[in-house]
């Protein structure tokens, strides 16, 4: 009710920024991660209950030319530029070329040069991407550079912004205010996008009180578990995988993953990671004959991954409320979790083993699953 006081009309125009939600929309790009995931789940609610939504998703030079062919979406798309400017904006179905031109063209005249090539670039071109849509609500995933430059515009546009955060390490400026966290966010910005926010939308209780030791108002932060699709279960077999989803890098900490597969030779490990690893990355994976890397996966054939096997491994530091965690809940397996544990599920509910950064005593737990 506060969020939607003074807006132009009882069901708002809602904008969703996501930058890398593009396998939602294109057949063949697999990579997606949670808050992508959340994104997508969102508006396709909002878009059901009769909003009038529109997505903004990142351009990238490397996706290729029939990223635009291939398009396929119930609501609007937006391009914005922080991954490279090429001077289109996708509207689906088809892209809308003349807004950019404009755009350049009025740019040439006030500054009668093109603009330089920069991260002042990419926010002046990101608050006029912002300016053309002119929804009434803007929501954006995670305390990161993308999301204050939004959170400034709203605030300066007289619009509603909700932020959503995607992990505790969101929060990290809690602890550190200096520097930039492994994202290359820059910390002290995380505060400010987190007090411009109308609203704060928290996936844990750990984050409830990480919002409060930032002094935003209670009644700005409101708690909403990730959603997922509760599908009947089929008669199965035990699964012989154990398996792992999540990027390659520092937080999902894929390496503690391989010291696993070294201490259990015997287990088949299934890792599924939603980008590429480097190619040091694939011979290290490559000298593990127990681990088979699958990438590519889209989301919609997850599912058969998790009824496959009969536990998921986090080694990841930090999460939010992990989807994979809720997924693999959902398909009636554990979750063996070297670092995390949501709201103490796995401890107090049963749902799993919690094994507190020893990597020993999470592989027993994993052994004596496997028989």
């Amino acid at each position: 009710v506060v969020l939607m006081q003074g807006v132009r009309q009882e069901k708002p125009l809602v904008a969703v920024l996501s930058l890398f939600s593009h396998s939602f929309y294109v057949p063949s790009i697999t990579k997606t991660g949670g808050a992508e995931r959340r994104a997508h789940y969102w508006l396709q609610i909002l878009h059901a209950e009769g909003y009038k939504v529109a997505g903004i998703i990142a351009h990238q030079n490397n996706i290729g030319p029939d990223f635009k062919s291939e398009l396929n979406a119930d609501w609007p798309l937006y391009e914005h530029p922080k991954y490279g400017v090429n001077g289109q904006i996708v509207r689906a179905p088809k892209p809308v070329n003349s807004f950019w031109s404009k755009l350049r063209d009025k740019a040439l005249k006030i500054l009668q040069k093109p603009l330089p090539n920069s991260t002042a670039k990419n926010t002046w071109l990101s608050q006029a991407v912002y300016k053309h849509i002119d929804a009434d609500v803007y929501i954006a995933f995670g305390l990161n550079n993308v999301a204050n430059d939004l959170a400034r515009f709203c605030s300066e546009n007289n619009k509603k912004f909700i932020l959503c955060a995607i992990h505790d390490l969101d929060f990290d400026f809690l602890s550190i205010q200096s520097g930039k966290d492994m994202f290359d966010n820059k910390r002290w910005l995380k505060h400010e996008t987190l007090k411009a926010a109308d609203v704060v939308v928290v996936q844990n209780a750990a984050q409830v009180g990480f919002s409060h030791q930032a002094s935003i108002p209670k009644e700005k932060v409101v708690r909403i578990s990730n959603p997922i699709d509760v599908l009947p279960i089929p008669p199965k077999e035990a699964g012989n995988n154990a398996l792992w989803v999540g990027l390659f890098d520092a937080n999902k900490n894929a390496h503690s993953l391989l010291a696993l597969a070294k201490l259990l030779p015997e287990i088949r490990f299934k890792m599924v990671v939603s980008a590429r690893p480097t190619p040091e990355e694939m011979q290290e994976i490559a000298r593990h004959p127990n681990v088979e890397l699958l990438d590519g996966v889209r989301p919609e054939h997850m599912r058969n991954l998790y009824l496959q096997s009969f536990c998921l491994v986090s080694t990841a530091f930090l999460e939010g409320f992990p989807n994979t965690f809720l997924e693999a809940w959902e398909a009636e397996i554990p979750v063996a979790s070297l670092h995390v544990n949501p709201n103490e599920l796995l401890t107090e509910q049963g749902l799993g083993h919690l094994a507190c950064g020893d990597i020993e005593a999470l592989s027993k737990v994993i052994r004596y699953w496997s028989k």
